[in-house]
């Protein structure tokens, strides 16, 4: 449970070694290049990978039509294919667009019929001004003293033609802007666009053969784009070329001997404090699926912590918290054996196999302790109901497990902070927030008669002030020596907005009940559909039918409920309520420069 230490490594050659090191480079696998490049420092990021090339592959595969996949390289152009895929992608959509232009122009002309306008030269300075009236308008325009004509009618308008030099004033409506085309023309220039169309299709369909060749060349295509951009994020001087980036501790040997091999100078720096470094995290196998619950949210910052196993451990016990039932549990373990063997091709997918493992192991733990079992509690004296320690119907007894969850957390968070402070006095803010979060929590169960410490010292008291007291004077990064009493009342200022965060640990800790109430809901909601389908069955034939329907769909529906409710919930106390007090900066994942082709 770590971020990897990175050092800045910076290779410098010959101009003419360029493509050779960065191919070689890109096959070492191991850096995360930085752009030296003055005139592209300030652009847009490029991705990495071929944009083309996979637009290409996925309009090929959108296609409805496929046809059977070719396996011989030996007629396959991969460069053809994507390009010719672009050109009928553009022309597809060119003509799409003028099909609906056409279809919409002809709806139009339509009440019209066919006529020709004339040009300019034939009708000197009159125009024709086409009106789409209402029936009850229709008086407005023979009362005009313009030169009109009705050319058609319907059940709600009326089609008037008017002749006039410019736009007649005074009209009940606005005129139709039609095309000048004439009905035939356009419904002609439609059948060739329908006809192009066609031939488009067909041409994408005869494409489709490729698409498997096409996708296993992609690994290619992307390997090239990255080089590419690698290649402009050089620093170029004269004959001489630079490429620098952040590499693992572990792997400059490898480097060095990269280096050696091709008669490169090398320079390995540490990260300075002004230096941005990329993430890179680590963590033993079996608990690294708790790395895309974090980074799906943000990136920790190089120089914060890693958070992954942490998360991993509190996220299922979250989820656990909001399912609580151990039947709704068993199905969900049902659902990780069936799928075992499909998450277990890729690396990824283990470790969200293994993440996957704990939310079930932690929802059966957590069923059994609240005694649930699709809604169902234990039978009294059964080896089940002696594993029964918690009850759902205490309410306040669930609300306090929930606020003293949270507590924990944020004292847990806070303490993380502390520890990465320790090297200044600003690790006495955190501590003093630990302090004083641990005295509302004891100042909230008195309150309610629960007296966690009976001593003679007010214990609650007394953490609360130490711990005002520290953020209050610790908050602030001014230095204590220098600056004489503004200095002083600057710090008190700082620690006085610091002091105003008190709203928002009151806030996030009420946030854990989220826990209670939504466990609650689920076991109410089993317990409502288990009820109904009990009175339902208690008729016969058609009734226990429609009880074994109730059960199935509504206990599917629940469950649903559940795993949407502990996945959504159970992340945001970790990346919101969480975060906010352990993570204060962001970073920027570590990517390696690498092949994804096979080599």
């Amino acid at each position: 449970m770590a971020i990897v230490h990175l050092s800045k490594v910076t290779l410098y050659g010959i101009t003419d070694q360029k493509e050779a090191v960065l191919d070689g480079l890109q096959r070492l696998g191991c850096t995360h290049v930085v752009n030296l490049n003055p005139e592209t420092g300030g652009g847009r990021p490029e991705p990495g990978y071929s944009v083309e090339a996979h637009q290409a592959l996925q309009y090929l595969r959108a296609c409805p039509v496929q046809r059977q996949q070719a396996g011989n390289r030996k007629d396959f152009d991969f460069g053809a294919v994507e390009q010719e895929a672009l050109e009928i992608r553009q022309q597809q959509q060119k003509l799409s667009d003028e099909h609906d232009l056409l279809a919409g122009a002809i709806e139009a002309a339509g009440p019209w019929g066919e006529f020709h306008l004339p040009a300019e030269e034939e009708h000197s300075a009159l125009r024709f001004w086409f009106y789409v009236v209402p029936h009850y308008r229709r008086e407005m325009i023979e009362e005009s003293g313009l030169v009109w004509q009705a050319v058609a009618r319907d059940e709600r308008f009326d089609y008037v033609v008017v002749v006039h030099p410019d736009e007649p004033q005074g009209m009940p409506v606005a005129p139709e802007n039609l095309d000048p085309r004439s009905l035939s023309q356009l419904t002609q220039r439609l059948e060739q666009v329908d006809l192009e169309l066609e031939k488009l299709h067909w041409r994408r369909v005869e494409l489709t053969r490729w698409c498997h060749l096409t996708r296993l060349t992609m690994a290619e295509a992307d390997d090239r784009a990255v080089l590419e951009h690698a290649g402009r994020q050089t620093l170029d001087i004269s004959r001489v070329f630079a490429v620098q980036g952040w590499a693992p501790r572990g792997v400059l040997p490898q480097i060095e001997e990269f280096a050696d091999q091709r008669g490169l100078a090398l320079s390995v720096e540490e990260p300075g404090s002004e230096d941005n470094p990329p993430t890179l995290l680590d963590n033993p196998e079996l608990l690294a699926g708790g790395e895309k619950t974090v980074t799906f949210y943000m990136t920790p910052g190089y120089h914060t912590w890693d958070p992954s196993v942490v998360v991993f451990f509190s996220f299922a016990a979250f989820f656990a918290m909001i399912f609580s039932d151990a039947g709704y549990a068993l199905m969900l373990g049902a659902i990780l054996v069936l799928t075992w063997r499909r998450l277990g091709h890729t690396r990824s997918n283990i470790r969200l196999r293994n993440l996957f493992l704990a939310l079930v192991l932690a929802s059966v733990g957590y069923g059994v302790m609240v005694g649930s079992y699709f809604g169902v509690g234990p039978p009294e004296g059964s080896v089940a109901a002696s594993l029964k320690v918690l009850d759902m119907k205490d309410q306040g007894g669930m609300m306090r497990l929930s606020i003293i969850v949270g507590v924990f957390h944020l004292v847990l968070a806070n303490l993380i902070t502390t520890w990465r402070y320790r090297r200044s006095p600003r690790f006495l803010a955190p501590l003093g927030w630990v302090a004083m979060i641990l005295g509302g929590l004891i100042t909230g169960l008195e309150m309610v008669g629960d007296d966690p410490l009976e001593l003679f010292l007010p214990v609650d008291i007394i953490l609360l002030v130490s711990g005002a007291g520290a953020v209050l004077l610790f908050s602030s990064e001014r230095p204590f020596s220098g600056g004489g009493i503004s200095n002083l009342a600057w710090r008190l200022l700082d620690g006085l907005k610091g002091l105003a965060g008190v709203s928002k640990a009151f806030g996030d800790v009420l946030s854990y009940l989220r826990l209670f109430a939504l466990g609650l809901a689920n076991a109410h909601l089993a317990a409502a559909f288990n009820e109904i389908a009990g009175t339902t069955a208690k008729s016969r034939g058609i009734g226990l039918l429609a009880a074994i329907l109730i059960l199935v769909v509504g206990h599917g529906l629940n469950f649903a409920l559940a795993v949407i409710g502990g996945v959504v919930h159970g992340l945001r106390l970790n990346c919101i309520e969480f975060f906010n007090w352990s993570l204060p900066e962001e970073g920027y994942p570590f990517q390696p420069f690498c092949k994804k082709a096979s080599q």
